[in-house]
């Protein structure tokens, strides 16, 4: 299969895009069960107690898609003696933000249809961004995008060497890694009921 280095590749893309939407189902799930008839069943489940951590879990999922499927590809491209590494990377980010960005946008959106045009009675504090959306959520929303950084820390074949040495590289990565996913945990743990 030939790697194209132009655009994104449809199958990451496509699979960041779909785990992104399913994820912001958690909250918004009880509109589409309900519509089918299957609202009782999605009640039962109450995962709409777990939004973090849904969030959370469909953020990494989106990272591990891009990172194994661009990984593949550089460790080809290296093997064949391309250079055009950096613009695999571009891709893999570009994937990985085009599902990020359904997943937050589809998440508010339906907390917004839910809560703030289905059950306006239930509407939150007037002083919310997004009328219907609590600011706590947004912000969950807003929070999963940090993933990126996280994807940036993960080791990626290097086709030549960089302007930085490959310590400083490493201790870089290591740093930000560390970092994001110490926020990653507490958010969820933050978020857990006490």
């Amino acid at each position: 299969m030939p790697i194209k280095m132009n655009h994104v590749e449809a199958a990451p893309a496509a699979g960041s895009v779909t785990t992104g939407l399913i994820t912001s189902l958690c909250c918004g799930g009880s509109l589409v069960f309900a519509s089918i008839g299957l609202g009782t069943f999605w009640s039962a489940l109450g995962l709409s107690r777990y939004i973090p951590q849904a969030m959370a879990a469909g953020a990494l999922c989106i990272i591990a898609i891009n990172y194994f499927f661009y990984r593949r590809a550089a460790e080809r491209v290296c093997r064949a003696g391309d250079a055009s590494l950096m613009k695999l990377r571009r891709s893999m980010f570009l994937s990985a933000f085009l599902g990020l960005a359904a997943m937050a946008a589809g998440f508010v959106f339906l907390e917004w249809l839910n809560h703030g045009v289905i059950n306006p009675r239930r509407l939150l504090a007037p002083s919310a961004f997004v009328p219907g959306v609590s600011n706590s959520h947004l912000l969950y929303a807003l929070a999963s995008f940090a993933v990126l950084a996280l994807l940036w820390a993960l080791p990626f074949p290097q086709g030549g060497a960089g302007a930085a040495s490959p310590a400083l590289r490493w201790a870089l990565r290591g740093g930000v890694f560390a970092v994001s996913a110490a926020m990653i945990v507490f958010l969820i743990v933050k978020a857990m009921p006490g």
